[in-house]
């Protein structure tokens, strides 16, 4: 092979490399954009659709949760599908909930509609619209810059303990209630695993949390009592690598529910 030839290959070689360079460039470019375009979605939403309530009076009802108002009725006409806002203080997440016609049909779909990677926090098909099911779960990705249900690697990347022990709450504020949900374990497991079980019974239940106990990281709490079968919340998100098939879930239990006037 005389030089000039190598020479020939070693420049397609490199246009070869600047190409790959080049489409991989535009491709993250594109999707940081989708993703901010999301995001501001989200921020709008928060923004537009709920407040914080305050009360000056001394007189005013003690409440055992975020006195956040949130306007559902707003929401709905945006999304059919709005079923719920979902507020996880310790890690600031913060977002509308829809609930799902087809699997996954809000994977790559924002709330107002919109193609999006983001996608939009959304509850499983198989679980109860109103929060009323043995055991609901809620799906987010796991963005990078921390949107969505980017947050919950906090978790798992880190000895972050600490961070739930000082507010291990979740609440859920439906039209007529705010639930609010106690987290009790987390782990990382796999798509379809028993972390997603349908739990319809009484024995179905006490299977899940038998499934439960050795795969937390997160000690259960000695003072959470399952004997009344109490709703169980999941948070499910990606981790690792895209195309894994790795998930990281949080349980959670509810332990409280308090009727709202609604909006």
């Amino acid at each position: 092979m005389t030089k000039k030839v190598l020479n020939i290959i070693r420049i397609i070689v490199i246009l070869a490399c600047i190409g790959v360079i080049i489409y991989e460039g535009i491709h993250i470019y594109l999707d940081q954009k989708e993703y901010t375009v999301a995001e501001d979605e989200y921020t709008q939403l928060e923004i537009n659709a709920t407040s914080v309530a305050l009360h000056n009076d001394e007189d005013a009802e003690v409440v055992d949760y975020p006195l956040i108002s949130i306007d559902h009725q707003q929401l709905s006409s945006l999304n059919k599908d709005y079923v719920a806002w979902i507020y996880f203080p310790a890690l600031e997440i913060s977002y509308p909930v829809v609930k799902e016609n087809t699997v996954n049909e809000y994977l790559h779909k924002t709330f107002d509609g919109t193609y999006n990677k983001a996608g939009c926090i959304f509850e499983d098909i198989l679980s109860d619209e109103n929060f009323c099911g043995m055991h609901d779960i809620v799906f987010g990705h796991n963005m990078k810059n921390g949107s969505m249900f980017g947050k919950l690697k906090q978790l798992y990347n880190s000895d972050n303990k600490d961070l739930i022990d000082s507010n291990p709450y979740i609440y859920i504020y439906t039209k007529d209630h705010v639930y609010k949900y106690r987290i009790f374990a987390y782990y990382k497991t796999v798509v379809g695993s028993s972390s997603y079980s349908v739990v319809e019974s009484k024995s179905d239940y006490e299977e899940f949390i038998k499934f439960i106990e050795p795969k937390t990281i997160y000690k259960i709490p000695d003072d959470i009592s399952f004997a009344d079968y109490p709703g169980i919340l999941t948070l499910s998100t990606c981790s690792g690598k895209s195309g894994s098939g790795s998930r990281f879930v949080i349980h959670s239990v509810k332990i409280g529910s308090y009727e709202t006037a609604g909006n």
